[in-house]
């Protein structure tokens, strides 16, 4: 009896001290469910499930593990259709939260789904190599549930091997990943509107086809490329055309620009401009909807930058003028989200379409601007650092520089 009198006196000791951070954990979980249920953007539903998390972890504290562990629950949910879209971004908070179920089923004695829960938080932060034959037998074992995660891993070891300059052995692992989620998006197409409620299947089969194609582009074999782009680009039209909001077209217009690149690699410039032309009009939009925000004008810059380019390229140096111009302006602006490599870019390409216009001092100035920023004659548009999808979007849609292939960010889906 001595024994259960201190553990109640315990709990109430615990309840005392965590019962401020509960009702500020409950209301946050409120607050973050409310704006989730308001924007599809990840951003919100990611910390809604963080803010459940820390409501299931203080529940936990205060010896109550069984009313915690439905939030615990709901937290992975929430999560793992984010990770099994974008897997690079969406890891770290997957885990996180597989670890306090894992915790949570300890405590409550469920020694085999705790264990399932703490391999696979464990897994997700190991080596992706090592993820991928941990979702294997799993996807053979219960493909309806598993497949998502194997597919995603798949992509997110193909990200691995090509940053670590494997590109070769990257693209067998990579159309893996879209065979597996072709499959998934067509059986979503297969059971109706209501299956499809959720494009996150299609996203991230968009996804994979533009980092084939691109990836096929830098292995110099920009027409098997361009098929797996186009279709990654009528994907993102699909999805951006069932949505409002302007920032869902940015995932388009970075598809887009990929097909300017095979394009201008194959020497067709002229079929790449009306995709130029639409990008910069995409980016504009996301602008003007956020005028205050560096991250846009970044992209807007790339993009404005490709459309003067390929302009000067049709011999149109007139029309490409005022584009190549707001472009080396807003990169200025932007130098800190892109780096001086996109500027010194950007002002060759100025310097080009001055020359053309037979302005030949201030086509020098640029050029000699471009020259001291370490710019090379070989440098151009689509042969500069961070030029893929998986690697602009942390410059144009706001990542924080470094970490793991942009974890620090959500995508815009």
């Amino acid at each position: 009896m001595v024994r259960r009198a201190g553990r109640r006196w315990g709990a109430m000791v615990a309840r005392l001290r965590w019962g401020g951070q509960l009702r500020a954990a409950r209301k946050a979980v409120a607050t973050d469910r409310g704006r989730a249920e308001a924007d599809a953007d990840p951003r919100y539903r990611l910390a809604l499930a963080r803010s459940l998390r820390t409501l299931a972890e203080l529940l936990a504290k205060v010896d109550r593990p069984a009313e915690g562990l439905p939030y615990a629950e709901e937290a992975v949910d929430i999560c793992r259709p984010l990770a099994e879209t974008d897997l690079a971004r969406h890891r770290a908070v997957l885990a996180e939260c597989l670890g306090t179920l894992g915790e949570l089923l300890t405590t409550l004695v469920r020694p085999v789904a705790a264990r399932i829960a703490q391999d696979e938080s464990a897994a997700l932060e190991g080596a992706p190599e090592d993820l991928v034959a941990f979702y294997r037998p799993l996807a053979e074992a219960d493909p309806a549930r598993r497949r998502p995660a194997l597919a995603a891993a798949l992509h997110h070891h193909a990200a691995w091997l090509k940053q670590h300059g494997r590109r070769e052995e990257a693209l067998p692992v990579l159309e893996e990943a879209i065979a597996l989620r072709r499959d998934l998006a067509e059986a979503d197409a297969e059971a109706g509107a209501e299956a499809d409620a959720e494009p996150l299947r299609r996203i991230a089969l968009a996804r994979s086809l533009g980092f084939l194609g691109e990836l096929l582009g830098q292995l110099d074999r920009p027409a098997d490329g361009l098929p797996y782009v186009a279709e990654a680009v009528e994907l993102r039209h699909d999805l951006a055309a069932a949505d409002a909001d302007p920032r869902r077209g940015i995932a388009l217009a970075l598809c887009l620009r990929a097909r300017c690149r095979l394009l201008l690699q194959l020497d067709r410039p002229a079929e790449a401009l009306p995709f130029a032309r639409e990008a910069v009009r995409l980016w504009w939009r996301v602008t003007e909807s956020a005028a205050d925000d560096r991250r846009y004008r970044a992209g807007l810059a790339v993009s404005l930058h490709t459309f003067g380019e390929l302009l000067a390229k049709l011999d149109r140096p007139a029309e490409a003028l005022p584009y190549a111009q707001e472009a080396v302006d807003l990169h200025r602006a932007c130098v800190g989200l892109l780096g001086d490599h996109r500027l010194a870019g950007s002002l060759r390409t100025l310097g080009d379409v001055l020359m053309a216009l037979d302005r030949p001092a201030e086509a020098r100035a640029a050029r000699d601007e471009a020259t001291a920023l370490g710019d090379t004659e070989g440098q151009t548009e689509g042969q500069t650092k961070g030029d893929t999808e998986e690697e602009t979007r942390g410059e144009t849609e706001g990542e924080v520089k470094g970490g793991d292939e942009g974890e620090a960010k959500p995508e815009t889906l």
